[in-house]
């Protein structure tokens, strides 16, 4: 009696086992399947569909005609100033134009920005004297610095930002000598020696009386 109860225990565990299997073969048979008739579908839908393929912003890449073995980076970022100037402000910071034409260090310069891409009309205004550029490429930025309420402030814009909306040069700048004027950090009553800021001050004092 012990045997056959020893070994009926024995064969239904052995007949649980492959029951299990069984199943699990009908399962993965039928998930291979399904996956084959996906793989079928999707190839049947590309084969019919055509591809997109996107139509390139230049007709050719701009590619100088002296660089022998020219730089894919440099070809993006010139891909890309051209894409950003809107205006013509790369003018403005071309290292060998003549001082009249581009911006330097001394000049009293006027910056619209906007306040979101969102509302175009929302803008903000800041006058100051340019006391450094770095010009980068794309990431060409300057410093403007002015005195508002006898507190030195200083903003940094990003010339090529879809924000700047308008850079306007008021006044060229004499008697600069430097690349950097950070001096002016230390003498703030210097800045207002400028005509264009003394008028830009004189205009805001009369708004605010009227």
């Amino acid at each position: 009696m012990f045997c056959r109860s020893f070994f009926g225990s024995q064969l239904s565990s052995i007949s649980n086992l492959l029951g299990r299997q069984t199943a699990l073969s009908s399962t993965t048979g039928v998930a291979m399947s399904a996956q084959r008739q996906l793989l079928h579908s999707s190839s049947a839908h590309l084969n019919q569909a055509p591809y997109i393929i996107p139509q390139p912003q230049y007709e050719q890449p701009m590619i100088k005609p002296e660089e022998k073995r020219p730089n894919v980076m440099k070809v993006i970022e010139r891909e890309a100033l051209a894409r950003a100037d809107v205006d013509g402000r790369s003018k403005l910071f071309i290292r060998r134009a003549a001082p009249k034409a581009r911006l330097c260090a001394g000049d009293v310069v006027f910056v619209e920005t906007q306040n979101s891409m969102s509302d175009p009309a929302a803008t903000t205004s800041f006058t100051g004297v340019c006391i450094a550029i770095y010009r980068r490429g794309i990431d060409t930025s300057f410093i403007l610095r002015n005195v508002v309420q006898k507190i030195g402030v200083e903003m940094r814009f990003m010339a090529y930002s879809p924000l700047v909306k308008r850079i306007e040069i008021l006044q060229k700048g004499e008697g600069f000598r430097r690349a950097k004027l950070f001096y002016l950090r230390e003498n703030p009553g210097k800045t207002f020696q400028l005509k264009a800021l003394k008028k830009m001050a004189q205009s805001a004092a009369t708004a605010k009386k009227h």
